[in-house]
């Protein structure tokens, strides 16, 4: 296994596709109509697949038990066999799916977030699915309604149809409502809406017809072998996170001629005044990727400046996205890592015991979910690393927290083992073991056995939180690497 050379080969093939497609988009795309006159869907390959991709239990979605996921994947997918599909051949695929949701609708709650939208989507689709004569739970529609209206409150009306907010991403909540003569204002050079395949789809559907948008599908569908992806394209939150993980290890010292493109097309994407979005592409900047990308540039020299973190800046916290109901841990988190690379900047202080006050916060009542991602160890690993150095009692606290959670077969999991999670424990440990103090060797030497005996299997269930469940597999990927870089580190010293 040579580590390093699997690094460089990652690094050379980062522009290529590397987000796993899903239920949830696939089934907006089945709903688009053909162009040439008939009634047919357009893209008969995705309704094939989403036919094949039921689960035995009637749901669609990811393999894990999160309800979020599973019921807005499974209702999309049940509303689009029920108006693009055979009625007679899909019927019992429909039953079985209207069957798991009036089962499983009451396990929400047991999620530690919404997936992306949820609130304003999942009442359209409802209503979608009366219209269709599904058989389905409607009064949870209520509920949903009534935290929508607070979701849009939050939003300036005038603001709806701009490219400048988040909503535009899941713009088929609109349902019914969308003003087409206004919706062109929303769609992106390359066209889509929001770098959404759903809310493309949807878009294609209400207003006709759209070319470009209608060769942003087929490109989508073309790249992923006939399924559709919750966000297209990703590149800055692609490059951003496996140079991220790389750097960790110390492996770009090596790989310089190989990360620069990737650094370059950072930088070129880059805004003073707010940093990055996940694309050059989508309209919308925010604090995760404009962290994690700040860190990588600044850190390699290019002329960044810290001052971009104060239009994230809020009373008690910082925002991710503008007009959001729950803020991010990760993105504190994330932010905290950054600032800790620019000591000499003036508000470094304040910004830092800000972001660690609302870090602590969700300590203290052990919420260490992140509304990005389901896993906890996500969480705690990156505030583990971000906190080493500067809060290195707050890392103590939650280093044993994590410890405490190795599986016996030397793996994390919090829906079962994984190598995702070990990967970004063992990231933790490591960086711990060599920047404060010494840990128990066996503790390594478990988590890297577990990930050695799997590492060439790369299937990684979805654990990142979208308008559904994803994997961006070249991310997980770096994250591996990264971590089995640093294990092999400590024994070399």
């Amino acid at each position: 296994m040579h580590l390093k050379d699997d690094a460089r080969q990652l690094l050379d093939r980062m522009d290529r596709q590397a987000m796993s497609g899903t239920a949830y988009d696939t089934a907006w795309v089945v709903r688009v109509l053909s162009n040439n006159g008939c009634s047919g869907p357009a893209y008969p390959s995705a309704l094939d697949w989403l036919r094949r991709a039921q689960y035995p239990n009637g749901s669609w979605g990811g393999r894990i038990a999160y309800y979020h996921d599973l019921i807005i994947s499974t209702l999309a997918a049940i509303v689009a066999l029920a108006e693009r599909g055979d009625r007679s051949r899909d019927r019992e695929a429909i039953r079985r799916g209207e069957q798991y949701i009036h089962q499983h609708i009451h396990f929400l709650h047991y999620d530690s977030s919404e997936t992306v939208g949820f609130e304003l989507i999942l009442p359209t689709l409802l209503e979608e699915a009366r219209c269709l004569n599904l058989d389905l739970p409607y009064h949870v529609c209520e509920k949903y309604k009534a935290i929508r209206a607070v979701k849009l409150r939050l939003i300036p009306e005038q603001l709806i149809y701009s490219r400048g907010v988040t909503s535009t991403h899941s713009l088929e909540f609109m349902g019914n409502d969308l003003d087409i003569d206004r919706a062109d204002e929303l769609q992106e050079e390359n066209g889509s809406l929001g770098n959404s395949s759903s809310a493309t789809a949807y878009f294609l559907n209400r207003c006709g017809d759209n070319p470009s948008a209608r060769r942003y599908l087929r490109d989508i569908l073309m790249d992923n072998g006939g399924t559709a992806m919750p966000a297209h394209p990703i590149e800055i939150f692609n490059k951003g996170w496996v140079l991220y993980n790389l750097a960790l290890a110390g492996l770009l010292d090596d790989l310089a001629a190989h990360a620069k493109p990737h650094l370059d097309a950072l930088y070129a994407a880059w805004d003073d005044e707010s940093g990055v979005g996940f694309s050059e592409t989508y309209s919308v900047p925010d604090l995760d990727d404009t962290a994690l990308v700040f860190k990588l540039l600044y850190q390699s020299r290019y002329d960044v400046n810290p001052e971009v973190f104060t239009s994230y800046e809020r009373e008690s916290h910082f925002m991710c996205y503008p007009y959001e109901r729950n803020p991010s841990i990760g993105a504190h988190i994330h932010l905290l890592d950054a600032l800790r690379v620019c000591p000499s900047y003036g508000r470094r202080t304040a910004m830092m015991e800000k972001a660690l006050q609302f870090c602590r916060s969700r300590l203290r009542v052990a919420h260490w979910f992140d509304k990005w991602h389901v896993s906890p160890y996500y969480t705690l690993s990156h505030a583990i690393i971000a906190a080493i150095g500067h809060d290195n009692e707050l890392a103590r606290e939650m280093l044993h927290c994590l410890i405490a959670a190795q599986r016996q077969d030397g793996s994390w999991g919090y829906f079962g083992p994984s190598s995702e999670e070990t990967a970004y424990c063992l990231q933790a440990l490591a960086l711990y073991h060599r920047e404060v103090a010494a840990l128990r060797p066996a503790i390594f030497h478990h988590a890297a056995q577990y990930l050695y005996e799997r590492y060439h299997l790369q299937i990684y269930p979805a654990l990142w939180i979208e308008k559904c469940l994803y994997t961006p597999q070249h991310i997980v990927r770096s994250a591996i690497i990264s971590a089995l870089s640093l294990y092999e580190s400590i024994g070399s010293n």
